[in-house]
């Protein structure tokens, strides 16, 4: 027997309680991208001092230290153990690859680092990711927000047949073997 997920509702609650949190005591709201793009600033320093002359780069560092010094690689770290928690106390952590049975695995992999590689970029080139723009965003009454969301949704109405092999497998569905 499967196990059941929480109530949307109180999952919901959950969330807006603690984005309302979030926004009173850090004025700021969600938001994982810059995480990364800490993480590999801090890579490329501790190889190399000389990209601390690079601007972006240097732009992390600002504030002396490292540049994991931040509350968003906290909240990040946060977000993986809060997973990893919820996943074993629902009894529903497991090693396995979230695919169609029949698609190749490592197909899958791939087109899983190609899509993150491309929203990473995105996200530096819009200066946020899609939880800010969707939570904070919504939350702000953010006009630019609503046309994102809107164009989010509707690229995955239309691309979203492209990809339907990684996620379904259509024999099986439809009845056959």
């Amino acid at each position: 027997m499967e196990k059941q997920y929480w109530n949307p509702y109180f999952g919901g609650v959950v969330l807006g309680t603690m984005l309302f949190l979030v926004f009173a005591i850090a004025s700021q709201g969600f938001g994982a991208s810059g995480t990364f793009s800490r993480a590999t600033a801090q890579l490329l320093v501790d190889s190399d001092k000389s990209w601390l002359h690079n601007a972006y780069i240097a732009s992390y560092f600002r504030h002396g230290g490292s540049a994991l010094n931040n509350w968003t690689v906290i909240e990040t770290v946060g977000i993986l153990l809060g997973g990893f928690a919820s996943a074993l106390l629902a009894g529903r952590f497991m090693f396995r690859p979230d695919k169609a049975r029949r698609y190749p695995v490592a197909k899958r992999f791939l087109w899983a680092f190609v899509g993150g590689m491309i929203i990473e970029f995105s996200t530096r080139l819009t200066r946020g990711c899609t939880s800010g723009q969707g939570l904070d965003g919504m939350a702000t009454f953010s006009v630019g927000t609503w046309i994102f969301m809107f164009a989010v949704f509707a690229a995955a109405l239309i691309f979203s047949p492209l990809f339907r092999k990684q996620w379904v497998d259509d024999d099986i569905e439809e009845g056959g073997a």
